[in-house]
């Protein structure tokens, strides 16, 4: 019986999380260039006893997937929008610090400081890794290779647009493992030495995704899918609800035809 409920509340745990992953996905069904998180992945762990461990099997999820499928192009008619072609990345500083993570959000805006920014307010990085600052212009336009031309502020009549950079971008090699870091952003999977530590792989610009300007890349989410999802795992939540109820009308049976007569 005991075996029965611990397969049951170990479902739960699985039905909680896959639940936070799709409300999660709901909640940005309108963030450009969202990638979906994916909830299908999880392996089962044996503990045994001769570790010092009550034998169980309890259930692991591999956190951090997405899916890669491209969601819809939305022509906005603004020059500061980009959305990326087929595969491909941006490369950002977060706002909160730590290493250069890989986005597909393209609805870029220039600070005060003449720096350009994300939707999220995360910082765009250049081909050299520095973060893209935007002299005072009259006009913009962001080629398909990501080179960022102007035409300057007080610039005389039929001057040649000027290039002040180009936008990192990142198509990965096949087969590079990507995933979602704690703080929500897109990083190489690291690699584990043998000694059990991991070693992170740095983000190399390459240049090779195709842009297109003055479209948006909308979230990848399917929403009608989520919904689905939800009602299922509310579902099945449910029954292993039920299924935890009857182990304990059945052990309190076995219990009472184990009772000596008279006490």
């Amino acid at each position: 019986m005991d075996r029965m409920s611990q397969t049951a509340l170990n479902s739960m745990k699985m039905l909680m999380e896959n639940q936070i992953a799709t409300a999660h996905n709901l909640a940005n069904l309108n963030t450009p260039g969202f990638r979906q998180d994916v909830i299908t992945d999880f392996s089962s762990i044996y503990m045994n006893r001769e570790n010092g461990l009550e034998p169980r099997i309890v259930t692991a999820r591999e956190v951090g997937k997405f899916s890669v499928e491209q969601g819809t192009l939305e022509s906005t008619q603004n020059p500061l929008d980009v959305a990326i072609n087929n595969q491909g990345y941006f490369v950002i500083q977060p706002k909160n610090g730590g290493e250069p993570a890989l986005s597909r959000r393209g609805d870029f805006q220039i600070n005060e400081n003449g720096e350009l920014l994300d939707g999220a307010g995360n910082l765009v990085l250049d081909a050299g890794l520095q973060p893209m600052v935007i002299p005072a212009f009259r006009k913009i336009n962001i080629t398909s290779q990501g080179e960022i031309l102007i035409e300057a502020l007080g610039g005389e009549p039929g001057e040649l647009p000027v290039n002040v950079g180009n936008l990192a971008t990142l198509v990965p090699e096949e087969g590079a493992r990507l995933k979602k870091t704690l703080d929500g952003h897109i990083r190489y999977e690291p690699n584990l030495n043998e000694d059990g530590t991991e070693e992170i792989i740095p983000i190399e610009p390459n240049q090779q995704a195709k842009l297109t300007s003055g479209f948006l890349e909308k979230s990848n989410v399917n929403a009608i899918e989520e919904m689905v999802n939800t009602i299922d795992q509310m579902r099945k939540f449910e029954m292993h609800v039920k299924m935890i109820q009857m182990t304990e009308e059945l052990d309190a049976a076995g219990a009472s035809l184990m009772r000596l007569p008279g006490l």
